[in-house]
């Protein structure tokens, strides 16, 4: 007769067996992990050793395809035939005394005949208000422009600031700085051709006819905002009179 295991030794061999093949399951999930999840899909794959000529993202095509940036990048403009230009500044000004107004209007007629002592333009005009779109993007603004029949687009923007409080001026002083930027637009192309950046500096001090020290701020301001005009205009200039190519 055999002798029968006691009942402790054998519930341990089956608990031994059962964490066996609880480890072993483990092994097997593990080894068996799924791949790493595959590259966004926005992102285009690399193209090798070849050198890249179109973009990596395909939201981008929505905006403009890979054969128009690869054509427009491509293009030789040559402005020769280009004579008539429309000007639009898109930083209104708000003189609030006639002196001031007098001064803005200046700096405006020195920006106009500055531009039309080209010899290449024979045109040179104020872009109506009438025709200035809600929507200042290039496409609204290329058509404003084509309405007058206007060859190329000059916009600007000019930004002022005015310091009062310097330990190099006095209290009836202050200083003022413009800063002045253009794009010059052809407006068959759509392509900006030519860009400009200007600062000018202006110090001023409190004059007997001033209202106020208001008013001495604003003409510092009304100066300096003409001088970088001025610049900007004769940097057009001198682009058109290069060949502008």
């Amino acid at each position: 007769m055999t002798a029968g295991r006691p009942a402790g030794v054998h519930g341990v061999g089956l608990l031994s067996v059962a964490i066996l093949v609880i480890m072993l399951g483990s092994c097997m999930k593990r080894a068996a992990a799924p791949p790493p999840p595959p590259p966004p899909e926005t992102i285009l794959a690399e193209a090798g050793n070849e050198p890249l000529q179109q973009s990596l993202f395909r939201g981008d095509q929505a905006v403009l395809t890979d054969q128009d940036i690869a054509r427009i990048l491509g293009t030789q403009l040559n402005l020769t035939d280009r004579h008539r230009m429309a000007i639009l500044s898109l930083t209104p000004t708000s003189p609030w005394s006639e002196d001031l107004a007098e001064i803005e209007t200046k700096n405006l007629d020195r920006l106009l005949d500055t531009l039309k002592s080209s010899p290449q333009l024979t045109e040179v005009l104020l872009l109506p208000s009438l025709l200035v779109p809600e929507k200042r993007t290039v496409p609204y603004l290329r058509e404003a422009a084509a309405r007058v029949q206007a060859d190329l687009l000059f916009v600007y923007t000019a930004r002022i600031f005015s310091f009062r409080r310097d330990r190099f001026l006095k209290s009836d002083e202050v200083h003022a700085q413009c800063l002045a930027e253009s794009v010059l637009l052809d407006v068959r192309t759509g392509i900006v051709v030519h860009t400009g950046h200007a600062t000018e500096n202006i110090a001023m001090k409190k004059m007997p006819a001033d209202l106020n020290f208001n008013e001495t701020v604003a003409r510092a301001q009304s100066d300096a905002r003409g001088k970088a005009l001025l610049a900007l205009a004769n940097s057009v200039k001198e682009y058109l009179a290069s060949g502008a190519k």
